[in-house]
């Protein structure tokens, strides 16, 4: 490549990778103006979480505190922050910044690394192995990141919508049948999917699955055992590589304390609606002014199949145009597989069941599967959908011609590889002149000799020249293409004033009246009591622990260990609440009394804390005094020691 073309290169890709950086900035733009001041509308209970342990993971490196493992959250018991989202491969690296400028500045940032970061690694995979044009890599990079399902789980959900490892897991895996290195690949394989471990192993299971369905599809069979032969020596070196470093986090995750088996049975009803597919979601800028209509389909949080009736269309008439190249086929085959699963176990349309059984069915009792939610299956359709519009864009709108000196198939169906490096069947990937790229895939392997360890030889020959596109045929395309585009745009995601926490947290009042490392007890300690404790324990830097609060754990009742969300209630807890919400003040019985000490005891209680600001507090007062002694009144808050 000269230099001219180079530079111009570089610029183009600076300034598609920019233009993301704008875009993600633009749909956070409402959190960034006041990170500390403003939380999620739609999403504050997951966004208190991830403050939370964005808080823990500054903690190893101020308190040296157990990775995995915490139980200043959940006293005494604990959570297994192995079995949570705890998120530490983005949560340790951007420590510094916690500690400098708090969880909510770092939680902003790493969900703009989430949308902007996807769509930059799509480009960079998209523009050297896949396709020619980079308006077509920067179409699909934009797709990719920004697509429904992406602007959705970016509302604090950065472990979902941080999706940057993705495309070079599957780069990786595509070309090991490719000549080269075992073990160099391998290695890198097993770095890349060990960091993605510690984001989330859910979007990794995810794209595992993709990637085997879309294999399956994409092969012919009798290329299912060569590619095996020719993959499995990197494959193996690069599980034994990250196997090693894996293994006491996974041991910890499902056999250490606090782990659990498979999610509650609620949470598997939590599955795609089939009318989602041709709606446009909440957040984009067609979205219905009655919002009731997508509400039945789906929380904000998960609107992963909103792609809007346009889309459906530009993709299925792209389909049928591109259906001889495997990988098409191949990536069309995959995502309407994940939309099946992505419907549950009974279908629902317009947020009523229909009585048909999901494929979904079959699969959520087995291993791993019984941990995902039916609807995040929907999370990976959207990159399939985007290497298919990058597709779209570089044969029939760009129309690059076929350059004239590259690898290319021999044999009968060599027409398919002219369409591009994805256009033809191989293990590899291929780059072509618009990304300089390696080797250009194989369209019919049967025509090629084999080596004696099963790889299927390359033929270098003079590539065809691609099929013209008319320039009428272009315009419609385009047309098609801004159609069912342009209606997607997102609107910036909801932010709002976060509720005020009690002074005496906020000033740290609280120090002269807790000990650290304390175990302190909100009350009433229900749902959203637990989760302005992990509030006040944010503020406060984690400094003493609190019980209750929002995460998942076994339940104790269940001898199957089946995850359950926060901890069971107590009796005490119970009575409390009862006179939160209807503002009566029992008379408390001996029984009551002694079943208080229990919980307290249960607790390991030292402290309860009654906030001015909680409804009828007056109510919940005069009840906590019953039964733990008169409290003391500190700064806006009631301060209950726990005497033995």
């Amino acid at each position: 490549m000269k230099f001219g073309e180079k530079t111009r290169e570089v610029r183009a890709a600076a300034a598609a990778l920019l233009s993301y950086v704008v875009c993600s900035v633009l749909v956070l733009q409402h959190l960034w103006a006041d990170p500390q001041g403003r939380m999620f509308a739609d999403n504050a209970q997951d966004q208190i979480f991830f403050e939370w342990v964005l808080t823990h993971a500054a903690r190893l490196f101020t308190h040296g505190d157990n990775p995995f493992f915490t139980d200043q959250l959940n006293a005494p018991d604990g959570v297994n922050l192995m079995a949570n989202t705890s998120v530490l491969g983005l949560a340790l690296p951007f420590a510094p910044i916690t500690l400098l400028f708090g969880a909510g500045v770092t939680l902003v940032l790493m969900d703009t690394i989430a949308l902007a970061g996807t769509a930059i690694a799509w480009y960079f995979i998209l523009s050297r192995h896949v396709v020619r044009s980079r308006a077509a890599a920067y179409i699909g990079g934009l797709f990719c990141g920004f697509a429904p399902s992406m602007i959705s789980q970016s509302t604090a959900h950065p472990n979902i919508a941080g999706q940057f490892l993705i495309p070079f897991i599957v780069w990786n895996i595509l070309r090991l049948r490719e000549p080269g290195s075992a073990v160099r690949r391998g290695l890198v394989l097993g770095a890349v999917v060990l960091y993605q471990c510690f984001i989330n192993e859910e979007v990794l299971f995810l794209t595992a699955v993709a990637l085997l369905i879309f294999l399956l599809a994409y092969l012919h069979p009798r290329e299912y055992l060569p590619s095996v032969r020719a993959a499995l020596p990197a494959i193996l070196i690069g599980a034994a590589a990250a196997g090693v470093l894996l293994a006491y986090p996974l041991y910890h995750q499902f056999f250490g304390p606090q782990a659990y088996r498979g999610l509650p049975d609620f949470v598997h009803g939590f599955s795609t609606d089939l009318a989602s597919f041709k709606e446009f979601s909440r957040r984009s800028i067609m979205a219905p002014d009655d919002l009731s209509v997508i509400d039945k389909m789906g929380g904000p949080t998960e609107e992963n199949t909103f792609f809007g009736w346009p889309l459906l269309g530009l993709l299925l008439a792209g389909t049928v145009a591109l259906w001889r190249q495997r990988a098409a086929r191949a990536l069309f085959i995959t995502a309407l597989v994940f939309s099946l699963l992505s419907l549950g176990t009974v279908i629902k349309y317009k947020g009523e069941e229909t009585g048909w059984h999901g494929p979904w069915n079959w699969v959520h009792e087995l291993p791993l599967f019984d941990s995902v939610v039916p609807t995040r299956m929907g999370v990976a359709i959207a990159p399939l959908l985007g290497v298919i519009l990058a597709m779209v864009v570089d044969r029939f709108i760009v129309g690059l011609p076929a350059t004239s000196a590259e690898p290319v198939p021999a044999g009968p169906d060599a027409d398919d590889a002219a369409d591009g490096p994805l256009g033809g069947d191989a293990g590899g990937v291929g780059g072509g002149s618009g990304g300089g790229g390696g080797g250009t895939l194989v369209a019919d392997e049967s025509a090629l000799p084999e080596t004696s360890e099963g790889a299927v030889g390359v033929k270098t020959d003079v590539r065809p020249q691609a099929e013209e596109t008319t320039p009428v045929a272009r315009w419609l395309w385009a047309a098609a293409l801004a159609i069912a585009l342009v209606p997607l745009i997102p609107t910036p995601q909801p932010a709002s004033p976060r509720a005020p926490i009690p002074a005496f947290f906020s000033t740290n009042a609280w120090r002269a009246e807790i000990p650290e490392n304390s175990t302190v007890v909100a009350i009433p300690l229900g749902w959203f009591e637990g989760l302005d404790a992990m509030r006040w324990s944010t503020a406060a830097g984690l400094d003493f622990k609190i019980a209750g609060g929002y995460f998942l754990v076994p339940n104790p009742d269940d001898p199957e260990k089946v995850a359950i969300f926060n901890a069971p209630t107590r009796p005490t807890m119970q009575l409390m609440n009862s006179a939160a919400t209807d503002g009566t003040v029992p008379v408390i019985t001996p029984d009551q009394k002694a079943m208080a000490k229990l919980d307290l005891a249960y607790w390991k209680a030292d402290y309860l804390v009654l906030p001015d600001q909680h409804g009828n507090s007056e109510a919940v007062r005069q009840t906590a005094d019953q039964l733990f002694g008169p409290g003391k009144h500190v700064v806006d808050v009631w301060v209950y020691k726990v005497t033995s």
